[in-house]
């Protein structure tokens, strides 16, 4: 087991969509350069966490942000985007 299992075991969290919203599609629409760049399409939108983690790692880390001229302020809006339409169960 890895750091990131341990500390997902230990604090778990589950992000589901509100009912109705596809957040996916709303990234798509509102990002559509951001959400190429960053290959979000690669992702299982049914693992919002799986997602979420992955932004929070590119907006500490910035790898693809260095790479495609994306900035870590984008990534903060497409996380606020995602979290604003979910809701987070602990």
């Amino acid at each position: 087991m890895n750091a990131y299992e341990a500390m997902k075991l230990l604090h778990p969290v589950k992000t589901t969509p509100k009912k109705g919203v596809d957040v996916q599609e709303h990234v798509k629409e509102k990002f559509p350069q951001q959400y190429i760049k960053l290959f979000l399409f690669t992702f299982d939108w049914n693992d919002l966490d799986g997602v979420l983690d992955f932004l929070y790692g590119e907006r500490e880390l910035g790898f693809l942000c260095a790479s495609f001229g994306i900035q870590k302020s984008e990534i903060t809006e497409i996380i606020n985007l995602i979290e604003s339409n979910c809701e987070v169960r602990k």
